[in-house]
């Protein structure tokens, strides 16, 4: 019996024996994550759980697995960059506190192959094929560089291109990147939750992302200052090519700022988009701007040399785009420059129905140089002392939704078009005040290099706009030789001012209205308030709509050779007559006639005219 039981189990052991190898795999997959601990009372010799922590954060990212979430039992100083690589991590504070981590004093210089010896961010997030996906969360812990600067130049650290031709020797000059920077060669996302707040950056940035890297503001993030007053170096703001760079900092990465998340109280400039695309839903308050800043611009033209670049978002490069979704808020910007600057012709601005630009203080609100990408369908309101919306060799679009009202202005208008740029409005430019009535309240359009041109399409408005001076137009001011102004309809209405609606000044500049009504303007010095003609051989072309005058000046001289006055049969002129300043005469259709022409008139007429 005993040997028919030892031969049935050595059957059975031959019979597992030569069963399929896979049946009896061993499990080589990585254990799941386990969750890290960090506090200043613990040391990197404990095993890093709750009950025996790591005691920095560099010991904690490096031995957690993709996955782990890091939690922070206690403030900390970190004293060098906690880098990692190709995973997803977590850092939150443990509980209901929210504790802080802050920049030391001496922080150490880290090296790799591609910068040699530099000054690194807090945290650098590092990916490589293979290590799609991965990124940083924070919730509820707050990171503070405390104003603290490693280095001594603002300015962007170099890296070896495989060439040998890049000196990587300076970079040690060089501050700090950023709080949290990312250079991703795969799509990686850092992501700022409910709690989670950046301070006080002493480098270039408070997050910098490059290439595949993606910055999320959620709902609950900030990104502020709390003692910082100024940034950046007296030695530096006069070189184009150094100073700080903005509280975020794209080179080709991507930001999606969400509703609820805020950047505030920043010193020098909120959002730098040095290519890359930013889609920004959320508020940016309270920005103050600043000279030492990179790539700072200044207008020559302006006797205060005031900054002109962007304090709250600023474009520049190429394939730059920023975009104010629905529930965009941007106010309380101060200090000269520009609420948004873009500069470059690809580069791409866009406002949604919703957004607002609003509460500038001696700020121009969106300021377009060399840009043919910009349209706007939000609001912009609450300018004052400076211009709410400017153009120099620039393409931009007032949307039917766009609006630009309640601002009140020292001069330029509440659009400025200069300098061979082109403004096209659907939507309404309304309800402005130019309290010292230089230039125009609504839209003025000068030469200053080649000219300019702007169109009033069908549905805009220009609408209830004061000028409180004594000489320009109370809507539209047309300034020197060969600037423009169409309208192929729209309104023009309700405006005050000295002169006409819409006043025709100065050489050769020409008004074509094709469509659209000027009336109901009301004039403080000159009699209607219609379309007032004044200085030079300007061109007049009445084709079609309605004006409820139009005034001659003395000074205007029509030739057939270079301008002239055309007002169509199809165009109403509720007075009936041109006024023509010299002598109080009126011009009249002769009665086989039903068009007023002047300047391309008969010989008889002109003798008529000169008597």
């Amino acid at each position: 019996m005993k040997r028919r039981v030892i031969a049935s189990l050595l059957t059975l052991v031959l019979c597992l024996t030569l069963l399929p190898a896979p049946a009896f795999a061993v499990d080589t997959s990585e254990p799941a994550a386990t969750d890290i601990y960090v506090s200043r009372d613990g040391s990197d010799d404990n095993a890093g759980t709750q009950g025996a922590p790591y005691a920095t954060l560099v010991k904690a990212v490096t031995e957690a697995k993709s996955g782990a979430t890091i939690y922070v039992m206690s403030d900390l100083t970190m004293t060098e960059c906690a880098r990692f690589y190709s995973k997803s991590l977590t850092i939150t504070s443990l509980g209901d506190a929210t504790y802080t981590i802050t920049r030391d004093d001496n922080f150490a210089q880290q090296q790799d192959t591609a910068r040699s010896t530099y000054n690194p961010a807090m945290i650098e997030v590092q990916t490589h094929t293979g290590g799609e996906g991965a990124g940083l969360t924070l919730t509820n812990i707050i990171f503070d560089d405390a104003g603290k600067t490693s280095g001594t130049v603002f300015a962007q650290a170099v890296s070896d291109d495989g060439t040998g031709t890049v000196d990587t020797s300076h970079n040690t000059d060089y501050v700090q990147d950023a709080i949290i920077a990312s250079n991703a060669t795969v799509p990686s996302t850092i992501t700022l939750g409910d709690g989670a707040v950046l301070r006080n950056f002493g480098g270039m940035s408070a997050v910098r992302a490059t290439g595949e890297a993606k910055l999320v503001m959620e709902p609950g993030s900030v990104i502020e200052d709390t003692t910082i007053t100024t940034r950046g170096s007296e030695s530096d703001k006069n070189d184009a090519e150094k100073g700080p760079a903005g509280a975020v900092w794209l080179q080709g990465g991507s930001f999606e700022m969400h509703d609820g998340a805020k950047i505030q109280n920043v010193n020098g400039r909120a959002v730098y988009v040095d290519g890359g695309e930013a889609s920004i839903g959320g508020t940016i308050s309270s920005i103050t701007g600043n000279v030492n800043m990179w790539q700072n611009k200044q207008d020559k033209n302006n006797k205060n040399n005031k900054v002109i670049s962007g304090t709250a978002i600023h474009l520049r490069n190429t394939n730059a785009t920023a975009t104010l979704t629905s529930t965009a808020v941007i106010e309380d910007i101060s200090g000269g420059g520009s609420a948004v600057f873009v500069t470059g012709e690809n580069n791409r601005f866009l406002t949604e129905k919703g957004s607002t630009i609003r509460k500038l203080t001696q700020t121009i609100g969106v300021n377009c140089v060399s840009n043919k990408n910009t349209k706007l369908n939000g609001e912009i309101t609450e300018v004052n002392g400076a211009i709410p919306l400017r153009l120099q060799t620039a393409d931009v679009v007032l949307g039917e939704d766009g609006i630009i009202h309640k601002n009140e202005l020292i001069s330029h208008g509440a659009a400025y078009v200069h300098n061979s740029s082109n403004l096209t409005i659907y939507g309404k430019i309304n309800d402005n005040y130019s309290s010292s009535g230089k230039n125009a309240a609504a839209l003025f359009i000068v030469k200053n290099g080649p000219a300019s041109h702007a169109t009033l399409e069908q549905g805009g408005e220009i609408c209830n706009n004061t000028n409180g001076g004594s000489k320009y137009g109370a809507a539209v001011e047309l300034q020197q030789d060969s600037c423009s102004f169409t309208m192929n309809g729209g309104t023009i209405s309700g405006n005050s001012g000295p002169c006409g609606a819409v006043q025709v000044r100065k050489g050769s500049a020409k008004f074509i209205m094709n469509g659209g009504e000027v009336t109901g303007n009301t004039s403080t010095t000159r009699g209607e308030a219609g379309i007032y003609v004044e200085d030079g051989t300007p061109t007049v072309e009445l084709n079609a709509g309605k004006a409820q005058s139009v005034t001659l000046a003395a000074n205007v001289s029509a030739s057939p050779s270079k301008g002239h006055v055309y007002i169509s049969d199809r165009f109403n002129l509720e007075s009936g007559l041109v006024a023509m300043v010299q002598d109080t005469k009126t011009v009249t259709p002769a009665e086989d006639s039903l068009d007023i022409k002047l300047g391309n008139a008969s010989a008889d007429s002109n003798a008529a005219l000169k008597t």
